[in-house]
């Protein structure tokens, strides 16, 4: 299916959603799978803000600097994760005994880079994380955890390799 068309047809399912008859209960019923549907065909991960004032998307891109995971929000700019400290999240996570506070996560980080990596910047993967179906990254009470630790950096990097190639086409 045409990515156009596609969207157009979330759109109306969207509209028609809210509605208190069989149409509506029908179409919110329609609309994880049409949203779902499109995410793969964009090739990226798509989310509702919290306010729901607008999509927030994660895509892999190629920078100076190399590749990035970024996270586009429709009314602001977009912060990115180089794929070094994407990794080193990934393997800090992926062998933390307990869930770990963001603070954390980031001194556990600092010593395998050698450097502190902004907050910014694995926020954007454990969001990512947090957000995809099913989640890879659990959080509870400001703690964060991997959902399947024992394969956790095999679907982390899946999920950036298609980021990666969808992008591409």
């Amino acid at each position: 299916m045409h990515l156009g068309h596609l969207n157009k047809a979330l759109a109306k399912v969207k509209e028609h959603a809210g509605a208190r008859s069989a149409v509506g209960r029908f179409a919110a019923s329609l609309l994880p799978l049409l949203e779902a549907a499109a995410e793969e065909v964009r090739g990226e991960v798509v989310r509702q803000s919290r306010r729901g004032t607008g999509e927030i998307s994660y895509l892999v891109e190629k920078t100076q600097q190399g590749e990035v995971l970024t996270e586009r929000k429709s009314n602001s700019k977009p912060y990115r994760c180089p794929r070094r400290m994407y990794e080193t999240l990934a393997t800090v996570l992926a062998s933390a005994e307990r869930p770990l506070l963001l603070d954390e996560i980031v001194e556990r980080m600092a010593v395998e880079l050698m450097d502190r990596p902004a907050d910014h910047q694995v926020r954007v993967a454990l969001r990512l994380w947090m957000h995809v179906q099913p989640p890879l990254v659990v959080r509870n009470r400001a703690r964060h955890s991997a959902s399947h630790a024992d394969q956790f950096t095999k679907k982390a990097e899946a999920l950036w390799i298609k980021l990666r190639v969808e992008n591409a086409k």
